[in-house]
């Protein structure tokens, strides 16, 4: 019902991207929106992978993703073959025996994020897609199988480290070759998008990874992790990646930017089947269910909707799908839409 509504009330992305009917897609090309995006893209912002502002590879990426552009779009595609090459090129890199924070870096921006958005845009098929997702995938799965959460080292002395992050610099071993294995919240993206696309034993893997995650011994973990890099030659430890966020429900007073990621965090989520099992899931729901109309449809407040510049698409900051904010139903056609995002990831229909 809701999904009908939506196909008459909401603007050409929304449409095209519900029923991928051809006939929308020209207008969904038009939009304003669509066309700022996609123009971003086509700047080919390959100097500056990772960050909150609008001209980093990875916002632009998420949020055309977000607006249901795809490879099968010639123009978007042309624009992606870029990206596509680079990633090509780059896992075929190698690096010396060092362990620095360009080399941490090279992995992370030019491999995990670089590709973290291209199975939803349409991507999965691409060898270097492919190789980075299962790379990560067994990379990761050989930490989390291991079913601990004691990831720092207090036997270490880490010299030349900032003294006030020392107690919470992860265990050098989790990163030895440059590779983290702690998982991000890019890499949730990237297998997200990927997971039709795995064999059984990968997705078996990802799921004991997600289960680690959302364990309640997961809470125990410092939410921001520093790396330590005993060969670089500028300095010793650096915040990379931290914990995959999972908001606190029982926090009386939340930081307002971590309200603003539960509607697009719950949809990354609810692609595992160990994260929709999860109590912390089923709060969230319960959660999002608070903001339903009698409608059936859903409004929920600004801070979790919001559309605004320079603010992480994973931090649910580009929330907008194409819609004008001056229309009257905007706030309920943009709830309505993503809360129909996560319930078909429920019903097993994604």
């Amino acid at each position: 019902m809701n999904r009908d509504w939506l196909l008459e009330h909401a603007d050409y992305p929304i449409k095209y991207i519900l029923t991928r009917d051809g006939s929308y897609l020209d207008r969904a090309l038009e939009n304003d929106e669509v066309k700022y995006w996609l123009g971003r893209l086509t700047g080919r912002a390959l100097g500056s992978v990772h960050g909150s502002h609008d001209y980093r590879y990875e916002n632009i990426a998420g949020k055309c993703f977000i607006l249901g552009l795809n490879s099968e779009i010639p123009q978007f595609d042309a624009a992606m073959r870029f990206f596509i090459n680079f990633l090509d090129g780059h896992i075929t890199k190698t690096y010396g025996d060092e362990l620095t924070f360009d080399k941490m870096y090279g992995y992370r921006d030019y491999e995990t994020i670089m590709a973290c958005y291209m199975p939803f845009l349409g991507y999965a098929g691409e060898k270097s897609v492919r190789y980075v997702a299962e790379k990560r995938a067994n990379i990761i799965y050989g930490f989390t199988r291991q079913n601990r959460y004691d990831v720092y080292r207090d036997d270490l002395a880490y010299p030349g480290a900032n003294k006030a992050w020392k107690p919470y610099i992860l265990d050098p071993e989790l990163y030895r070759d440059g590779n983290i294995a702690f998982p991000s919240v890019h890499d949730l993206i990237l297998f997200a998008g990927m997971y039709p696309y795995f064999d059984r034993e990968t997705k078996e893997r990802v799921e004991t990874t997600v289960k680690w995650i959302f364990d309640e011994r997961y809470a125990s973990i410092n939410n921001s992790l520093y790396y330590y890099a005993p060969d670089d030659p500028r300095y010793k430890t650096k915040h990379i990646n931290g914990k995959v966020p999972l908001f606190d429900f029982d926090d009386p007073n939340p930081d307002p930017g971590d309200v603003q990621s539960i509607v697009y965090r719950c949809f990354i989520y609810s692609h595992f089947r160990e994260a929709r099992k999860s109590k912390w899931f089923a709060r969230a729901l319960a959660y999002l269910d608070g903001y339903k109309q009698p409608t059936g449809r859903y409004i929920f407040p600004k801070g979790m909707t919001v559309e605004k510049a320079d603010c992480y698409v994973h931090g649910g900051g580009h929330m907008n799908v194409g819609e004008s904010k001056k229309t009257k139903n905007y706030a309920e056609i943009i709830s309505t839409y993503w809360m129909e995002r996560i319930l078909s990831n429920l019903e097993g229909s994604i």
